[in-house]
């Protein structure tokens, strides 16, 4: 995945009532399949990874909400560290090739792709939060698919 170069955080809908203004759409991303995004699945109960995280569409606005925020604090937290590990990254050449700087890169794309996947759920939770019927659609799809796998607790 290509880094942000101008270190500027991806933009996402900003919650005003019941209307969001038009921005890019960060579903468009293609994702590796990473811990985080395994997580993120197993928590909402999804068997493949869930094109629109179908999971959240189940929760009520308040619930939808929290997840939008905590996930918005995620995603700002990993972004800022990620930022502060290219910095420091940059400021020496002294181990520049040894196995410490590869583990630390490799630590910078996964903080930067973490930081978009926490952003990109902070994303849905918001469309879903906007879009009532198809959250109502999404969540039928996913009861539909969670009781078919005996995933669905009390049924």
């Amino acid at each position: 995945m290509e880094g942000n170069k101008t270190g500027l955080q991806p933009s996402t809908p900003q919650l005003n009532g019941e209307y969001a203004e038009e921005t890019a759409e960060l579903g468009d991303i293609d994702y590796p399949i990473t811990q985080l995004d395994q997580l993120l699945n197993d928590l909402q109960g999804n068997a493949a990874v869930a094109a629109g995280d179908d999971g959240l569409a189940r929760f009520g606005e308040s619930r939808l909400r929290a997840i939008r925020t905590n996930a918005l604090a995620q995603s700002a937290a990993a972004w800022l560290a990620e930022q502060a590990l290219r910095d420091v990254m940059q400021g020496t050449d002294a181990w520049t090739g040894t196995q410490s700087a590869r583990v630390l890169f490799d630590h910078q794309n996964q903080l930067r792709e973490e930081s978009l996947r926490w952003r990109l759920l902070a994303e849905r939770a918001a469309t879903y939060l906007l879009n009532p019927e198809l959250a109502r659609e999404h969540a039928r799809h996913w009861l539909g698919e969670s009781c078919a796998r005996d995933e669905y607790p009390g049924l």
